[in-house]
């Protein structure tokens, strides 16, 4: 366990140090590509579909395909893993641990596939001999961190956390996400899903040394699933925020809220007299549908800064 516990931690710490070189490139590229788009484009035509252009499209996907390296890096750790032998033996070596919080060893197998992706860990259930088991590993699989979440975590940890402890802090999300399934399992267990644990059986495979063509195919398989991903469903809803975020458009005589960020706060003026851009900007997003939600769910969020 802590040989496995250990090579955990080396894999979200190398997700992290050579991830984050990969994505200031990616980040980089998307800046010019949106800095270029604007330079070309005539001033003062079609200025609604240059706005969906840079700031829908171009800006919501590809604050998407940023985190494609991490992805990519941590799909790699875990090829390895599987590649060499290993994780059959980390299931072996869970078993007696996984007994004793009501799950069968064969449940690691789906738990880990989670980190990846939560659908296939699911089918990935159908390994269990007995109903039971299966339904109590499909309940506690969302409390596992899914590659869908590690953008978010990739985004959140930075803003919070020094360079130092970027690594730690996503190991120890994994580790509580891990935690908790198992209390949960536990919990299921004792309570709904009563009955003795079926005895664990499994075949070692022997140690080799996984080739360089199996884990390319799995990464690009993997990277392939996400950027299909981010071009349909995350380009859709990209699509949507921005028609929420853009219409409609404020009236001459529009006055923005006085609190409202960005907005002079000693002085509010009509939409028509506003100069800064800044501020310009901040008013049309007042007055957009999503501003007039946001200003609805304004007294949930206060207390928490935002």
């Amino acid at each position: 366990v802590p040989i496995f516990l250990t090579m955990m931690y080396l894999v979200f710490t190398i997700t992290f140090t050579l991830g984050n070189p990969l994505m200031n490139v990616i980040d980089q590229g998307v800046v010019w590509l949106s800095g270029t788009l604007l330079k070309v484009w005539p001033a003062g035509t079609a200025t609604h579909l240059k706005s969906l252009l840079v700031d829908g499209i171009i800006g919501g996907v590809g604050g998407v395909i940023v985190f494609l390296p991490n992805i990519v890096l941590l799909f790699m750790a875990i090829a390895v893993l599987e590649g060499t032998g290993y994780m059959a033996r980390a299931a072996f070596v869970m078993d007696r641990f996984m007994s004793k919080v009501g799950l069968h060893g064969k449940s690691f197998i789906p738990l880990l596939i989670g980190f990846g992706c939560t659908v296939p860990a699911i089918m990935a259930t159908r390994t269990l001999e007995t109903r039971r088991d299966r339904l109590i590993t499909m309940m506690v699989l969302p409390l596992m961190s899914c590659g869908a979440r590690l953008p978010i975590y990739a985004l959140m940890i930075p803003a919070f956390f020094a360079p130092r402890w970027q690594g730690p802090m996503l190991w120890l999300i994994y580790v509580m996400g891990i935690l908790l399934a198992l209390g949960g399992a536990m919990f299921l267990r004792s309570t709904l899903f009563k009955g003795e644990t079926t005895p664990f059986l499994m075949e070692l495979p022997p140690y080799r040394m996984p080739t360089a063509g199996s884990l390319l195919v799995q990464m690009w398989t993997r990277a392939w699933l996400y950027v299909k991903k981010a071009g349909t469903v995350i380009l859709g809803a990209a699509i949507i925020l921005w028609f929420l975020t853009y219409y409609p458009k404020p009236p001459s005589d529009y006055v923005p809220p006085a609190d409202f960020d960005q907005v002079s706060v000693t002085a509010p003026v009509p939409f028509s007299q506003i100069v800064d851009p800044d501020e310009k900007q901040a008013a049309e997003l007042s007055y957009s549908v999503a501003g007039r939600v946001g200003r609805l769910l304004e007294p949930a969020i206060k207390p928490i800064g935002f």
